[in-house]
């Protein structure tokens, strides 16, 4: 049926002026229009008491197809505005950031330091009783709050464990018996680790059954190993100044064979007789700082 309708609007558009355009009975029947016989005239007057809109009538490839009558220019219904006319209905919000851009930018006072973007400068806010939610605190609330145990918080004041954690000479005292504790066991471990007379100290029972008997027994073998200790050492610093006056005869024997046959005597300069009368392989040293 659209095939038909398009056809037959066809036919009226080719139709111009007084020409005579010829329906076929058919076709009109479909259109809505008066029946024509063959035979009879159909004038512009009867068409234009039955128009028909122009976006209904068929149209062809625009390459060829001609453009008969140029189209009338469509109106908008919108009324045009310029930029210089103000805004109607604009909220007041819009109007308050329109005066901001019109005033002038503010001026940043310039800071007293540098400061990162990540330390940004904050006032401080002292004024703190205004951020307390709810009812105003009372006397009793504070007396109440300032002896309440909080979790993970320190201890109120009042209490033992605040005079514990806060009192100097607790810890003072604590520190200092520690520190002793540590030196008595480091002197007895050397002790214990140095004296031949392991055997004559008292056992750990005997300090319990009879503590001043096996203190007094223990004085006794730390002065005997105490004198042990120092033969052993005077042993050692009279072994060595044998060493030295052994070593000095010997270059002086030398040094008389040597003139005995005409010769010079000359020590090796590569070896050399320390303050203990040790001869010693000379190092060379870098700046003389390292060997």
């Amino acid at each position: 049926m659209s095939i038909v309708l398009l056809w037959a609007l066809g036919l009226k558009a080719r139709c111009a002026g007084p020409t005579i355009c010829r329906i076929p009975r058919s076709s009109s029947f479909h259109l809505g229009l008066p029946q024509l016989h063959p035979g009879s005239n159909f004038s512009p007057n009867m068409a234009s008491q039955h128009q028909i809109p122009r976006f209904l009538l068929p149209r062809g490839p625009l390459l060829i197809r001609t453009q008969t009558r140029a189209l009338p220019a469509l109106r908008s219904p919108a009324t045009l505005r310029y930029a210089s006319s103000p805004a109607k209905g604009l909220s007041e919000e819009f109007r308050r950031r329109q005066a901001a851009q019109q005033q002038k930018a503010p001026v940043i006072p310039q800071p007293d330091k540098f400061r990162p973007p990540s330390h940004k400068y904050a006032p401080r806010k002292n004024n703190l009783e205004n951020k307390i939610y709810g009812p105003p605190v009372t006397e009793e609330d504070k007396k109440r709050m300032a002896t309440k145990k909080y979790p993970n918080m320190m201890s109120p004041e009042g209490t033992f464990s605040h005079w514990f954690l806060n009192n100097r000479a607790i810890h003072l005292w604590i520190t200092m018996g520690i520190l002793v504790s540590l030196a008595v066991a480091a002197w007895y471990m050397d002790f214990m680790s140095k004296t031949i007379y392991t055997a004559l100290l008292p056992s750990r029972k005997d300090y319990l059954r009879h503590p001043f008997e096996s203190t007094g027994r223990f004085i006794d073998v730390y002065k005997m190993h105490m004198e042990h200790t120092s033969q052993v050492y005077s042993q050692q610093r009279l072994k060595k100044a044998e060493d030295v006056d052994k070593r000095k005869q010997y270059r002086l024997e030398r040094k008389m064979e040597a003139e005995a046959r005409g010769e010079t005597y000359e020590e090796d300069p590569r070896y050399y007789v320390g303050e203990d009368g040790v001869r010693r392989r000379r190092v060379k040293r870098w700046f003389g700082i390292w060997e």
